[in-house]
């Protein structure tokens, strides 16, 4: 009985830990594979706090430049991969998303609900940079003003 409460302690502070290396922090990827000189870059942002995973809107409008996180779904991880799940505004298309914590690509695979498109499920993978919250807020907010 010793032996079963040490193996669960010692299991569920590894989680525990697991967690700890996630939250906090976001990933940055890159939608263009090719850079434009007319169009500017589009990124991919997610942040993950507190088992969950929210996307990044920036409001260029207001001033100072604010930048807001949005609630997209919890995440559940392993020693390998990040994943969630999560769907359009208008509901006609869900996604899978993973993150793989060794060289963090993220694939997502998008499958469209309704309407004509509902055969063309597509999956891309995209190349991110991991870094805590403060330094995606210095990367924004530069870039904004």
């Amino acid at each position: 009985m010793k032996y079963l409460v040490l193996i669960s302690l010692i299991f569920f502070s590894q989680n525990y830990i697991m967690a700890n290396e996630i939250d906090s922090n976001g990933i940055i990827c890159d939608k263009n594979e090719e850079k434009s000189k007319r169009a500017p870059e589009k990124k991919v942002i997610y942040y993950f706090e507190d088992q969950k995973v929210y996307g990044i809107k920036v409001f260029k409008q207001q001033s100072p430049i604010k930048i807001n996180k949005f609630l997209i779904a919890e995440y559940s991880y392993d020693e390998k991969n990040i994943k969630w799940e999560g769907e359009n505004s208008s509901k006609v298309m869900k996604y899978y998303a993973t993150v793989n914590r060794n060289n963090y690509i993220l694939r997502l695979q998008f499958f469209y609900l309704t309407g004509s498109k509902t055969k063309n499920n597509t999956e891309i993978s995209l190349y991110c940079k991991w870094m805590p919250w403060q330094d995606i807020e210095s990367y924004l907010t530069p870039q904004l003003k």
